[in-house]
């Protein structure tokens, strides 16, 4: 189990990459709060077993957004500790009935993929999908909300997904990045309602903000101090995807499966989710590059505008 002490009361659990995700814990004398909780559950209960606390010691539990990976325990977890789940108000609904948030990435009941994904989060995120557990407050955009002290507020940051948000330390002055990651992976947005512009837009958000630093979701030395040239660097991920897909279909590659052939994201197709996953990534370079006027469709292929 490793662990950081970030400011004073403020630690993380290092998760690392999905499917599990970085866990920050805030400790006071009254109260024990968790963000996105996907660590693995005996590095917490390790964790807190260094502070003479158990799970049932936990009072409050902060989600970032929908994705299994950021909420896996929750519901555990306030079955053990009485514990209160606080999220957005459209991650809300979607955390209290699980049918909506399947529906909201993309995995409607008619979906052929549902299974497959439905047996990842199973298996590697057990418990996300549990039914059980239900929001205890609404984070407004403006809200403050005091953990025991530490004083958050909310940025919405769209594009990852919807409902994607960030978390500002106000008087730490740091920010929880939580899925916009600076990792070497790059930015995610495979799901039809990610958006590369409101993505974009939300990084440009982050780095038009002053913080000491920036706590990654998922990067195993998390906090990113010069994160403004850390997000230059990730935000230039979707440039050099959208050259690959133009290349591709520039080569002849004229439908989404043709272009899939050779992955341009996930470089290495371990799963048949990944793909689903490659593929709506690759839908959404594709519109890009119509809106731009790069490509259009002629007979149900892209061809490019130039040639």
């Amino acid at each position: 189990m490793d662990s950081l002490e970030l400011e004073d009361n403020i630690h993380i659990i290092i998760g690392g990459t999905f499917p599990k995700c970085n866990t920050l814990v805030l400790l006071s004398e009254d109260s024990v709060t968790l963000i996105d909780p996907g660590m693995a559950i005996e590095d917490l209960r390790q964790f807190l077993k260094e502070f003479n606390l158990e799970i049932r010691d936990i009072t409050t539990v902060i989600l970032s957004h929908i994705h299994p990976d950021h909420i896996t325990h929750a519901a555990y977890i306030q079955r053990l500790s009485k514990c209160h789940i606080v999220t957005n108000e459209i991650t809300a609904p979607l955390f209290d009935e699980k049918e909506k948030m399947k529906d909201f990435l993309g995995f409607h009941k008619e979906s052929l993929i549902r299974p497959l994904w439905e047996d990842l989060v199973n298996k590697r995120m057990y418990g996300a999908l549990d039914t059980d557990a239900k929001v205890d407050h609404v984070l407004l955009a403006t809200e403050k909300f005091d953990a025991g002290g530490i004083i958050l507020r909310p940025i919405m940051t769209p594009g990852h997904l919807p409902d994607h948000m960030c978390i500002e330390f106000i008087e730490q002055n740091l920010v929880f990045g939580a899925d916009i990651d600076c990792t070497p992976f790059g930015p995610y947005y495979g799901h039809p309602n990610s958006s590369i512009p409101e993505f974009r837009n939300s990084i440009s958000l982050l780095q038009s903000l002053s913080f000491k630093g920036l706590i990654s979701g998922h990067l195993n030395e998390p906090l990113v101090q010069d994160y403004k040239l850390a997000l230059k660097s990730y935000d230039l991920q979707f440039d050099l995807r959208e050259d690959f897909v133009m290349m591709a279909i520039t080569n002849g590659a004229g439908t989404i499966d043709e272009i899939t052939l050779n992955p341009i994201i996930y470089r290495s197709l371990t799963n048949i989710v990944f793909l689903y996953f490659e593929k709506m990534m690759i839908e959404h370079h594709v519109q890009s590059l119509i809106e731009k006027e790069a490509i259009t469709a002629k007979q149900e292929r892209f061809v490019p505008t130039r040639m």
